[in-house]
């Protein structure tokens, strides 16, 4: 039986299928090319059509792989020939084209990789089709990645629109083999684009089968983390990719669009309150009760008008200088008039009111400055200002009615998609921004000062001080007068951008306002642009909201725009104010003797700058400016950086060789996911004004520059032999420096510091002596509203024991120029991601010796001089003029030779004095005895003396004794002068038996002993003789003396 139903269902089936396929039935598909170039071409069952195969299907062989079309056109894989498309139709050729997301392209697939993160947390990122783009979302250690495989038979580009807004955000654009294997010089970083911004970048694709991949991770998943920044996001909005294989199909319009011709590679949108179907070669109008938007594939009932839907506009002014209020729809219109309201009928024509002051009528809708009316020697100039012989010209811009446009504001509405839209209208007195615009558009006016600001002193060159910074005049501001009227949600916002192209937030204000003015003092007299931004997120109903902008002023601009006359303090010199010195402003004083105001030129306090003109007398507060610390006046005329700066602690510095110098420091290598390995570098300049400049050239299509004073790129290693620099994601950290200060500037202020280097991962400031110069950026991210704060911290590689800093390092060198090093514990430069820090250890910031620094080494003194060796401490620089040895004058003898001398001197005055008292004390002795001996033997003295006579003592001689007077005897205990009272007596001749000196002499009771008289001694004289006195010999010496004879 079973054998039976199956014969039984077998032939029912084959008797189904005995139909044969159709040309109409079959649809072509090829096989990929293979290592010899060609491909089978197999014909298949269109859908779920069920046909017997016949003839019809059979494989062909197609010998070339190579054939392209064109756009418009699509290639018959039967004929291998390109044909073109119908109406209705288009074709890329061989591109191929996502604009639409409205779902993922069977091409485009989604993974995530997985970090630290669990599975679950990843799960919530990825890719997602949200109609007008695509969006890539990840979160901490989680990488999504967006892979699209291709073919390309010639060497091709792809071009995609991305958005990258959030700062933390890593995107990369890698290009891969079938393989799976990076190419060469196939990775690309993809750069910030910032909020409401897209970028489009194109990329060279090679010839064969690859892998086109993004990339989204978080750059710094501890940051985001601890302070729980924003999720990063990667916005692609459409993809074009050249070289590939031709289309076979003719793409088919899609609803909402129209192919009107042939050979068309795209198709046309319906304008408004038309519709199409798909395919269609024209758009249908709506129903005169119905509406519909750009695009739309049907239409919508029209609801009925209101007043709400309208709004009012003024002519331009004719040539009879008349305007006339009239009123319109408000674009799109979608309301119903015939049930509702209708548009009111024009005013009466006004006449149309002069130009505003300090410009003139150009035609009926625009106003010109007088100033580029002037150069052109244009006639009709009546509302131009001329100022008197005694008063000189006041120079800006002031516009404060709207019944012409001024020619130098510029008004402008875009929205996100690319699309056209209009939101001002004049309305005289006001000019009104905001009414009809949708959540997804800005309405937005710029006004371009690009001769910046006068200043108090004109610098002919640059060249001496080429980072200096100089502020306008006084009174320099931008002034507007404006009020909001919403009901829903809207903001007004009001920015600065420079040069650079760098914005800095200055205003926002929100919902509903009176009439007010806000007026902003210019602090650069540099070239800049004021932009005002009018928008309304997420309100999308209320159409009626609105700014109404009153007056825009803008003084002292430097473009010879007269808008004012005013006098001078000091009369006129050549058509301008008789100023003062360089350096110097206007005041007054008082003089009490006179009781009179005395206008003098004063001096702005040091280390300040004169904004003051020389139109009006000004305070020393608003004359002058304080350069800001770290920079310093030179001539009170412009603030330039201090190379040599002074704390208060009277330490100063030479920041010459550091200052003066571009200095580049980069990150540690890191990888992404892919194995793409990549680091930040930094450039730095801390020269006041001077910038340094951050690339991006990752794309040869698309290259672009950041200026700054500190920037940021991303350099990744390009895989080919060549080892090209590739740079991406310029990021402007620095714009200005804000102050220069040390540590122990104030003890929180220290303490703060420390906690913040040690936060960082580097030792502490121990003894207050860093200096931090303090930078700060305009730019700002939702993760950043303020800006970017940038700190530099100087710091003397001798702060620490100098054997120990020696043991450490082991290349010295660098040290001298100096060594820029990133937080060890935040490798990217920030902790926070809106705080950069660098430590700069560096000889040259060690402070400059004092002279109560150095110690002195004294050399021997030779001849009345010496040398002396100054020798300076670790901790501080020597001058490079500072001779460290010197020349000094010195003393014969050193202290200690000088010290001997003096003892010994000393010893032998006091010897002497001690001989001298000796002396003395035995001269008093022997005189005592003296005077002893005559007190007790005067008596029995003789009275006289002999004394040998000149002449010879052969003829015989006489000799002399004294006698002593009688008189003299008696006296003698009474009288002490000291008087002779001797007289001499001649002695005759002696007899036979005196001894050999002629005298007799007498033994006396002593030597009357026989011994003595054996020994021949005969005894001493008779008479006792008196004290011998001695005589100088004269010539009456040789007269002989009678007897009794005296000679006194």
């Amino acid at each position: 039986m079973m054998p039976l139903r199956f014969i039984f269902l077998s032939f029912f089936i084959s008797f189904i299928y005995t139909q044969s396929c159709r040309e109409s039935d079959l649809q072509i598909k090829s096989t990929s090319c293979d290592t010899s170039g060609s491909r089978w071409l197999l014909k298949i069952p269109k859908d779920d059509r069920k046909c017997d195969l016949n003839s019809l299907s059979l494989p062909r062989k197609v010998d070339n792989c190579e054939t392209t079309c064109p756009s418009g056109m699509h290639l018959n894989l039967l004929s291998q020939n390109c044909e073109v498309c119908p109406s209705g139709t288009y074709s890329t050729g061989d591109m191929l084209e996502v604009t639409k997301w409205d779902a993922m392209p069977d091409f485009l697939t989604s993974d995530t990789t997985y970090g630290s993160l669990t599975n679950e947390k990843c799960n919530l990122t990825g890719w997602s089709p949200q109609g007008k783009h695509l969006v890539g979302k990840t979160t901490g250690s989680c990488t999504v990645i967006l892979s699209m495989k291709v073919h390309n038979l010639k060497p091709g580009t792809i071009t995609f629109t991305y958005q990258v807004e959030e700062y933390g955000a890593l995107a990369f654009f890698i290009i891969r083999n079938e393989r799976c294997t990076q190419l060469p010089g196939g990775s690309f970083l993809l750069g910030l684009t910032g909020s409401y911004a897209y970028e489009t970048v194109t990329f060279s694709v090679p010839v064969g089968h690859n892998i086109l991949q993004w990339y989204l991770l978080v750059e710094n998943v501890y940051i985001q983390q601890l302070y729980g920044l924003k999720d990063p996001e990667l916005h692609i909005k459409e993809i074009r990719l050249t070289g590939t294989p031709p289309v076979t199909v003719c793409t088919p319009c899609a609803a909402g669009s129209f192919g009107p011709r042939e050979k068309a590679d795209r198709c046309e949108l319906c304008p408004r309150n038309t519709y199409s179907a798909e395919g269609a070669e024209s758009c249908k109008s709506c129903p005169a009760d119905q509406y519909s938007g750009n695009g739309s594939s049907s239409c919508s009932p029209r609801p009925p008008c209101k007043k709400d839907d309208y709004t009012s506009y003024w002519t331009s002014c004719d040539q009879q200088q008349m305007t006339q209020r009239k009123w319109k729809w408000i674009e799109p219109k979608i309301c119903d008039e015939n049930s509702g309201v209708s548009l009111p009928q024009p005013e009466s024509p006004v006449d149309c009111h002069k130009c505003p002051t300090g410009t003139f009528p150009l035609d009926g809708n625009t106003c010109e400055l007088c100033s580029v009316g002037m150069k052109k020697h244009l006639s009709n100039l009546e509302t131009c200002v001329t100022c008197p012989t005694n008063e000189v010209p006041m120079y800006g811009l002031r516009f404060d009615n709207w019944y012409r446009m001024p020619s130098i504001l510029k008004l402008d509405c875009y929205n996100f998609f690319g699309t056209k839209c209009n939101t001002w209208e004049r309305d005289l007195t006001l000019l009104r921004g905001g009414v009809g615009m949708h959540s997804d558009e800005l309405a937005t006016l710029e006004l371009s000062i690009k001769d910046g600001f006068i200043t108090a002193s004109i610098i002919d060159s640059t060249d001496e001080y080429s980072f200096y910074f100089q502020p306008p005049i006084s009174n320099t501001f931008v002034r507007i007068e404006f009020q909001l009227d919403c009901v829903g949600r809207c903001q007004f916002s009001m920015k600065q951008v420079f040069v650079a192209g760098n914005e800095k937030m200055i205003a926002i204000w929100g919902g509903s306002s009176n009439r007010r003015n806000f007026t902003y003092h210019i602090k650069d007299a540099s070239e800049v642009t004021f932009k005002w931004i009018f928008e309304k997120p997420s309100s999308p109903i209320h159409i009626q909201d609105h700014v109404n902008i009153y007056q825009i002023e803008v003084t002292n601009v430097k473009n010879d725009n007269i808008i004012g006359c005013q006098t001078c303090v000091q009369g006129i010199v050549n058509g301008k104010c008789k100023t003062c010195p360089s350096g110097l402003y206007y005041s007054v004083q008082y003089d009490e003797i006179n009781k009179t105001n005395i206008i003098n030129c004063t001096k702005c306090p040091n280390n300040s700058i004169v904004v003051g003109d020389a139109s009006s007398l000004h305070t020393v507060t608003e004359a002058c400016h304080l350069c800001e610390p770290g920079t310093i006046a030179v001539n009170h005329s412009i603030c330039v950086t201090d190379t040599q700066p002074i704390t208060a602690s009277g330490f100063q510095y030479n920041l010459t060789d550091v200052i003066d110098r571009v200095h580049h420091v980069s990150s540690p290598k890191m990888f992404t996911p892919s194995g793409t390995g990549y680091y930040h570098e930094f450039l730095i300049s801390m020269a006041y004004g001077k910038t340094v400049q951050c690339i991006e050239n990752s794309s040869i299509y698309d290259q672009h520059t950041v200026n700054a004073s500190i920037c940021r790129h991303t350099r990744f290693e390009a895989s080919d032999q060549r080892r090209t620099k590739t740079y991406s994601k310029p990021t402007r950290l620095a714009d200005r420096l804000i102050r220069m200060v040390p540590s122990n500037v104030t003890l929180d202020f220290w303490q703060e510091v420390n906690k913040n280097l040690t936060k960082a991962g580097w030792m502490e400031d121990k003894f207050g002596n860093d200096l931090h110069y303090i930078f700060a950026s305009d730019d700002h991210s939702s993760n950043c509203p303020h800006g970017r704060t940038t700190v530099i911290t100087l710091r003397c590689v001798f702060t620490q024991n100098f054997e120990t800093f020696m043991y450490q390092v082991k290349d010295f060198s660098e040290y001298i120029t100096g060594k820029i090093e990133l937080p060890p514990l935040c490798p990217d430069g920030t902790c926070d991601g809106c705080t950069y820090q660098f430590l700069w250890s560096s000889m040259y910031a060690c402070r400059m010796c004092q002279e109560n620094d150095y110690e002195k080494i004294l050399s021997e003194c030779s001849y009345g001089r010496r040398q002396v060796h100054l020798r300076a401490p670790w901790e501080c620089r020597v001058p490079q003029n500072r001779n460290l040895t010197l020349i000094e004058s010195c003393p014969l003898l050193s202290k200690t030779q000088t010290a001997a001398v003096l003892l010994t001197v000393i010893i032998l005055i006091i010897l002497g004095i001690i001989i001298f008292m000796c002396h003395r004390r035995n001269k008093k002795l022997e005189y005592k005895y003296m005077k002893l001996v005559q007190s007790t033997s005067g008596k029995n003295q003789v009275t006289s003396c002999a004394i040998e006579g000149d002449g010879d003592m052969d003829k015989g001689g006489s000799v002399y004794y004294t006698t002593m007077n009688s008189n003299n005897n008696s006296n003698n205990n009474n009288n002490n002068n000291n008087n002779d009272n001797y007289n001499k007596t001649r002695i005759k001749s002696p007899p036979s038996y005196a001894d050999s000196t002629g005298i007799v002499l007498e033994p006396n009771e002593f030597l009357k002993n026989d011994h003595f008289t054996q020994m021949g001694f005969k005894g001493l004289p008779k008479v006792n003789l008196p004290p011998i006195i001695y005589k100088s010999k004269s010539d009456t010496d040789r007269d002989i003396l009678t007897e009794n004879d005296h000679v006194l």
